[in-house]
């Protein structure tokens, strides 16, 4: 049975108690041209850059996982490493690669190549001295770029951020809020649309999920955070990412960290629906014949909207919120697992699922009778 949560009759109270980051009296200027004299200084820094995104660009996680001796942990904290590079990657460089590119273009390129020298450190250990070296140098040019576009500004106020509309309940029973606002997008480390577009692109490519490495990633993740009980503040900027921040009262190992249950519950929505969004897609491209011919069925089957795919294909239960108290969702047994929300005045509507036929090899469409035939077996 899913649990009820109470929360969703009054979705519009649901915020987030964040502070405005600009109560430190600083403020940034994020479309400053940037001088001649820093890109001077910092030259050895951006010539080796690229050597960088060189190494990103050629080399197959997969292939070196099957010849690694990392533990799967630790495989999985790479993966998720990888993963999270890949969402921004194209962006940056498009940016950073503009003639007349501007600060925030740069210092998102120092942060790209940040993360890359981190994740080089596990990939590379007998290198691990050179990367930790290329991290300081950037470290120092982030600083010195960060001053250089800081203005001193009015203190200001707390921020409560309302969460939009968009609510769903994940397959495995957590609260899920994508960030849209009507028809434009969320954050691209909440909405799964992203993803989606990037596993089609990806499996058009001729490229295919070998095995659960990424769903999992996000399962152990999610574990790691309902064990500790709180979240980071790159956690934050990850899966949520609003100028705002949380009140960071305590520190780990240096790390600021919150333990606001808003906070907590809504990132612990968006790791598991991400799991759930990439397991779906993992198991099509292992247990079917041809991925994609599947994903072109599954595109013209859902007319390629991601509310159809999420509740038919992945499983998870939409909150509908152009209708009071409506869940649509494709669990067949719905009575049953919907029980406590049918008592509580909640409507549950049924659309037929898209099943992973693992026998066929295929993916199909659920009856379309199933409806009708169950309500006179009721009867």
């Amino acid at each position: 049975m899913i649990k009820y949560y109470k929360e969703l009759e009054n979705r519009s109270d649901y915020y987030l108690p964040l502070v405005d980051i600009q109560t430190e009296g600083k403020s940034r200027v994020f479309d400053y041209k940037v001088s001649l004299h820093f890109i001077e200084k910092y030259h050895d820094l951006f010539e080796n850059s690229e050597f960088l995104i060189d190494i990103y660009k050629n080399n197959d996680i997969d292939k070196f996982f099957s010849n690694s001796t990392l533990d799967w942990e630790e495989k999985c904290f790479i993966y998720r490493e990888f993963e999270d590079i890949n969402e921004d990657f194209s962006y940056v460089l498009e940016n950073y690669r503009k003639i007349n590119f501007t600060s925030i273009d740069l210092e998102n390129y120092l942060y790209l190549i940040e993360k890359l020298s981190y994740l080089y450190e596990d990939i590379f250990p007998k290198n691990k001295d050179y990367f930790t070296s290329v991290n300081e140098r950037i470290k120092v040019a982030i600083r010195e770029l960060k001053n250089i576009n800081t203005i001193i500004y009015d203190s200001n106020k707390e921020d409560n951020i309302y969460q939009p509309d968009a609510w769903y309940i994940t397959p495995n029973g957590y609260l899920y809020n994508c960030g849209k606002q009507k028809d434009g997008y969320g954050h691209a480390g909440r909405d799964v649309t992203f993803n989606f577009n990037r596993i089609k692109n990806f499996v058009k490519e001729g490229n295919l999920y070998e095995n659960n490495g990424t769903s999992n990633g996000y399962l152990e993740l999610s574990r790691q955070i309902k064990e500790k009980g709180y979240i980071t503040a790159g956690q934050f900027k990850r899966f949520l990412n609003y100028i705002s921040q949380p009140v960071y009262l305590e520190e780990i190992n240096g790390v600021p960290i919150a333990r606001e249950k808003h906070i907590v519950d809504l990132i612990l929505g968006i790791v598991n629906a991400q799991a759930c969004f990439y397991r779906f897609f993992e198991d099509l491209c292992i247990f079917t014949e041809k991925p994609q011919n599947e994903i072109d069925k599954l595109v013209a089957w859902t007319k390629d909207d991601i509310r159809d795919v999420l509740v038919r294909c992945c499983g998870f239960h939409k909150i509908e919120s152009m209708r009071e108290k409506t869940i649509t969702t494709s669990c067949v047994n719905y009575e049953t697992e919907f029980e406590e929300y049918i008592k509580n005045g909640w409507n549950v509507e049924f659309i037929p699922p898209i099943i992973l036929d693992k026998y066929n090899r295929r993916i199909m469409e659920y009856p379309n009778e199933f409806s009708s035939i169950k309500k006179v077996l009721k009867k």
